[in-house]
C-alpha cells in the first residue's frame, strides 16, 4: 500500500492558486490534492504521517540544470558514492532533481561521466540525476573562461552519437558560432535535447541564426560571452533580447552584479531567467585551496578562482540564489519561485512532471523557513533530508 503523507499548516506557493495557509496530501510518489486552510474533514485520520507546516514555505524543489560537484566531490568522478555524497547533500539545500554537469575533458572521461549516471539514476538517496548535461568540450577557446582550452574542439559525429545515443543526455552546451558545431544542434533538436550557447564568441547576427536552428538557452549569462556594446550588441544582446531564449544566471553576486541581474530580470521577465549554481567541488566546504582536473582553485570568501583570478564555478546552493535573486531583482518568492524550480523544468521537457505543485505531478516539494533555510525536502514522496533544530 502506498505511503500517505499529509503537509499541513503551511504556506503554498508554485501551484496554479498560492495560499497563505494550506495543505498538500501526497500519496506514493505523487502530489495528490491539496487545498486552503485546513484539511476536509476525515483526511488527517487517514494519513500515515502529517507534517506540521506552520511558519514555513512549501514550494516545489529546486532543479539545478548547471552545476557540477560540491563538498570535495565533482561528476567526472566514477565512484557511485560520491554521486550519493553529491545527491544527499543537493537534496539538503531543497534540491530535488538536477543535471548532472561535466565539463571539456577527453572523449574517454566524458563517456565514463555518462556511464557512471547510467549506474546511479535510479537509486539516489536524495535529488534526483533527472540526466546529462555536457558543458563542452564543442566551446570557443577565445571564450573557455576557466575550461580547459587544449581539449576544446569541435563536434565530431564519431565522438557525439554515442554520447546522444545513451538517452540521458538532456543538455549541450556549445559555442553555435564554431561551423562544425552546427550539425550538433540540429541532431540535438531533433531528439528533443536542449541546446545552449556557451563559452561563445558568437555575434548577434551568429545567435539569430543559432536560435533559427533550435538554440533556445544561454549558459551562465554574462559569463564567458561576447559582451554587450550598443554597435555590436554580441551575444549578451541576444540574451536579452531574443525571446527564444531562456538565461541561466548564477545568483552568487560575484559573477553577477546585483544590478545586472535586476537588469536581467527586468529583460527577459521571470519566466525567462533559470537559476543555477554551476557549483564546483569544493562548494559546501571552507575556504582553501583545491585542485581541480590539475588546475588549483583558491576559495576565498566563497569566490572560487583560478591563480590567475579567473572565476572557475561557484559555491552557490540554490535556496542561497533564489534569496540573492529575490533581493537584487526586487522581486516576491511567490513570483520568482519559477526561476529556481518551473523554468529549469521546461528548459529540459520535464515540465509535465516536475517544477510545479499540482495533483499528479511528481511529490518534489522543498520547506523553506522565512530566512530561506531548507528545512526538509521530499523527492518523490519520500522525505530525503529534514533539518535538526
Amino acid at each position: 500500500m502506498e505511503n500517505r503523507i499529509l503537509i499541513k499548516d503551511t504556506q503554498i506557493i508554485g501551484s496554479p492558486g498560492s495560499f497563505t495557509e494550506g495543505w498538500i496530501l501526497v500519496i506514493g510518489e505523487k502530489i495528490q490534492e491539496y487545498g486552503a486552510n485546513d484539511p476536509y474533514p476525515g483526511l488527517e485520520e487517514n494519513v500515515d504521517e502529517v507534517f506540521d507546516g506552520r511558519g514555513y514555505t512549501i514550494l516545489p524543489g529546486f532543479i539545478d540544470v548547471h552545476t557540477h560537484g560540491a563538498i570535495g566531490h565533482e561528476f567526472m568522478e566514477t565512484n557511485p558514492a560520491a554521486w550519493q555524497a553529491l545527491s544527499k547533500y543537493y537534496a539538503s539545500h531543497g534540491t530535488t532533481g538536477l543535471l548532472a554537469t561535466g565539463w571539456t575533458a577527453t572523449k574517454h572521461d566524458l563517456a565514463r561521466l555518462i556511464e557512471t549516471a547510467k549506474k546511479v539514476m535510479g537509486h539516489e538517496e536524495g535529488a534526483k540525476i533527472l540526466g546529462v548535461h555536457l558543458e563542452g568540450p564543442f566551446l570557443n577557446r577565445a571564450r573557455s573562461g576557466a575550461q580547459n582550452p587544449n581539449l576544446i574542439r569541435p563536434a565530431e559525429r564519431a565522438e557525439v552519437l554515442p554520447y546522444l545515443d545513451s538517452g540521458i543526455v538532456k543538455l549541450i552546451a556549445l559555442a553555435p558560432e564554431i561551423e562544425e558545431n552546427k550539425w550538433l544542434i540540429e541532431e540535438c533538436v531533433a531528439r528533443g535535447i536542449t541546446v545552449s550557447a556557451g563559452h561563445t564568441d558568437a555575434t548577434y547576427d551568429e545567435m539569430l541564426e543559432a536560435t533559427r536552428m533550435g538554440v533556445t538557452q544561454v549558459t551562465h549569462c554574462f559569463n564567458a560571452m561576447r559582451p554587450l556594446n550598443h554597435r555590436q550588441p554580441g551575444t549578451v544582446g541576444a540574451a536579452l533580447t531574443l525571446d527564444e531564449l531562456r538565461c541561466e544566471l548564477i545568483s552568487d553576486n560575484v559573477h553577477v552584479h546585483p544590478a545586472v541581474i535586476k537588469l536581467l530580470a527586468r529583460a527577459k521577465g521571470l519566466s525567462g531567467v533559470i537559476l543555477i549554481t554551476d557549483s564546483i567541488k569544493p562548494a559546501g566546504l571552507s575556504d582553501g585551496e583545491v585542485m581541480v582536473e590539475g588546475q588549483k582553485i583558491i576559495v576565498w570568501n566563497g569566490e572560487a578562482r583560478l591563480e590567475d583570478g579567473t572565476l572557475a564555478g561557484s559555491t552557490l546552493s540554490l535556496e542561497k540564489g533564489l534569496a540573492n535573486f529575490i533581493l537584487a531583482a526586487h522581486e516576491s518568492l511567490d513570483k520568482a519561485w519559477v526561476c529556481a524550480t518551473l523554468n529549469p523544468a521546461r528548459a529540459i521537457h520535464m515540465d509535465e512532471s516536475k517544477g510545479s505543485i499540482a495533483a499528479g505531478k511528481d511529490a518534489d516539494l522543498v520547506l523553506l523557513d522565512r530566512s530561506f533555510n531548507v528545512s526538509m525536502t521530499m523527492v518523490a514522496g519520500k522525505v530525503v533530508y529534514r533539518r535538526n533544530v
